[in-house]
């Protein structure tokens, strides 16, 4: 009687419990970067730990990956090579000053004679010192224009900083979720794995009294073997994602990872985020900023063309310039001197060209920048939507999975399913409970991506410490 009982139980597990859990899910209003819920199943809460717990670690290990990754150290020292280029453009205001001096021995001999000479040999040093100033007064408009376009490269560099900032950030979390999905993935593996085996276990036991066929115990060691090669794989995956994981963060990842605490907050419309990704996305910026310093280098290279004018003057000290004849004598002069270009042999004009050429490629490439960051911002909406969307319904799928393997164990033990059933339902927990993994995963990364598209993933959006915002 207790066996029949245990049947009936079994069955009214499968029938009753997907469609109840079904239809908690359809109604489950939860955040879905609120707490899991609890799954009634010990190597389920064992397995997928890592993602319930909340933690600080992503972020911290993403202001470690800011302050160390040598790719963003690189392109700090490229923005402060690109600065330079300010002081170099405004020197063409200032004057230029240049000092000489000299020594020379001199051996003056003079032949012959005439009523007021006779000849003599003499000899002695002569020195001389002098300054020259040149002061620009007209370069044919090429200082303004170098100065607006070192601003604008300056702005476009910083933007190109900024979008590598983000780019370490998004590629850092998804190291970090790759990480944390990979260890919950080899743990569902090596229970999947110990399960199996206790059930191949189990299967020999029941071939050797009888009550099942040699098909079953060779169906239930084929799964052992296939167990055992996911598992592999599975450590595989995992020490492939340790290894992006150093490259990126600079470090090796803890053992523990946890979940990490929701700091990323979006906008509840696509339209809002398509707004703020064509405003602020730092590669848009960046490229409307190198298009403006195009256009300068145009002005630059066509002042080159235009008339200069500098002011200049001189100053000249000779000591003994003849020897034995006086001691001293002093030049100044002052003047304005105009240089006009009449033939450059084409050079110039042609650079001119150029120039323009390339002014107009960087226009186009706004639109190309902006095309693409509308369809990457339009991808990341849809990846966080499908991924929310799958947290749910994985999860359902878990619960249900859940409740359907322990049926089919029932119903195996008493002979109303046969192992292959029971393995297929141990196959499909196992695959509800990484799918679950996976989607929490995504959608973490998506929405990391869909904040940098909006050109807001910055320290400050991190809340990282003071030292660390001393970079901007």
């Amino acid at each position: 009687m207790k066996s029949y009982f245990s049947i009936f139980l079994g069955l009214l597990l499968v029938c009753l419990g997907p469609s109840s859990v079904m239809a908690g899910a359809k109604d489950d209003p939860e955040p879905l970067l609120q707490e899991v819920r609890e799954i009634p199943v010990e190597t389920t809460e064992e397995s997928i730990s890592y993602l319930q717990e909340r933690s600080m670690q992503l972020y911290q290990d993403l202001q470690k990956a800011y302050e160390t990754n040598p790719e963003l150290k690189a392109a700090r020292a490229e923005l402060k090579a690109v600065e330079e280029q300010l002081p170099q453009a405004l020197a063409g205001f200032q004057p230029t000053i240049t000092g000489s001096a000299e020594a020379l021995y001199e051996d003056v001999e003079t032949n012959g004679s005439t009523n007021n000479f006779t000849a003599s040999d003499d000899d002695g040093v002569s020195k001389q010192a002098g300054v020259d100033i040149t002061q620009p007064i007209f370069r044919g408009g090429r200082t303004l224009a170098a100065t607006r376009a070192a601003n604008n490269l300056i702005t476009g560099q910083q933007a190109s900083l900024r979008a590598l900032e983000q780019d370490i950030f998004v590629r850092g979390a998804t190291a970090y979720m790759d990480v944390l999905r990979d260890q919950a993935v080899v743990n569902l593996r090596i229970n999947n794995q110990a399960l199996i085996a206790r059930q191949l276990e189990a299967t020999q036991d029941r071939f050797t009294v009888g009550e099942l066929t040699r098909t079953d115990v060779s169906q239930a060691q084929a799964r052992l073997a296939g167990a055992d090669a996911d598992l592999i794989e599975a450590r595989a995956d995992l020490r492939e994602s340790q290894s992006r994981y150093e490259n990126i963060i600079g470090q090796w990842p803890a053992d523990n990872l946890l979940y990490p605490r929701t700091k990323i907050v979006v906008p509840p419309n696509l339209e809002e985020i398509l707004t703020l990704a064509i405003n602020k996305n730092p590669e848009i910026v960046s490229s409307e900023y190198l298009a403006l310093a195009a256009d300068d280098n145009v002005d630059e290279i066509f002042g080159e063309l235009l008339p200069t004018l500098n002011a200049v003057g001189t100053y000249d000290k000779f000591y003994d310039p003849v020897p034995n004849s006086f001691d001293d004598q002093q030049n100044i002069s002052a003047g304005l001197r105009l240089s006009v270009p009449f033939y450059q042999a084409g050079s110039v004009q042609s650079r001119v060209r150029e120039a323009r050429q390339t002014a107009n490629q960087r226009i186009i490439e706004i639109t190309e920048s902006k095309r693409s960051i509308r369809a990457q911002t339009i991808a990341a909406w849809e990846a966080l939507k499908a991924a929310e969307a799958q947290i749910i319904s994985r999860k359902a799928q878990v619960e249900a999975a859940a409740i359907a393997r322990e049926g089919v164990n029932y119903e195996t033990e008493f002979g109303e399913r046969t192992v292959l059933d029971s393995l297929d339902a141990e196959q499909e927990y196992l695959d509800a409970q990484v799918d679950l993994v996976t989607a929490r995963r995504d959608e973490v990364v998506a929405r990391f991506e869909l904040v940098a598209l909006m050109g807001m993933l910055s320290p400050e959006t991190l809340a990282f410490s003071t030292s660390s915002t001393a970079f901007d």
